[in-house]
């Protein structure tokens, strides 16, 4: 996976329990517009974390959908959620061999539980789409299967 590198320096964030992001926080419209993305793919429905906060967004895969491997998951059919506006940042499962990358560009932090990445909170337009590609990612580890187009 290649990444562009994240401008600036990393946020402040807590990587025990609950995850969070402390400083810099992702407006709350790009935050959403990642939230409206998630909910127009195949299968997701929003909800609230099993695992987080109240105000979590969390994205849950439809059942039928959901044939990755459990650690593709936080919790149930739970693959990843928005944290409450004041935070925006994202919490998501991908692949072990995808932590090292997006954590070497500056995108976020391996967090628990083990496996999990705290994705900091996208503050414009170009960064939204890279969180934006870390979340369909997200979602086709948890479907067990590549994203179309993928050779």
């Amino acid at each position: 996976m290649r990444l562009p590198p994240r401008a600036g320096p990393a946020p402040l964030v807590v990587t025990g329990h609950p995850v969070e992001q402390l400083t810099d926080p992702a407006p709350a419209a790009l935050r959403q517009r990642l939230v409206d993305a998630v909910a127009a793919l195949d299968g997701v429905r929003i909800g609230p974390s099993y695992v987080c906060v109240r105000g979590t967004c969390a994205f849950q895969l439809a059942p039928v959908l959901a044939q990755g491997p459990a650690e593709a998951f936080l919790a149930g059919s739970e693959f990843a959620h928005a944290h409450p506006p004041y935070d925006g940042s994202v919490h998501l499962m991908l692949p072990c061999r995808w932590a090292e990358p997006v954590v070497a560009a500056g995108w976020g932090v391996v967090v628990a539980p083990r496996g999990s990445l705290l994705v900091y909170g996208p503050r414009d337009e170009a960064e939204t789409a890279v969180v934006q590609h870390l979340l369909a990612e997200a979602y086709w580890f948890a479907r067990g299967a590549m994203p179309p187009g993928t050779p």
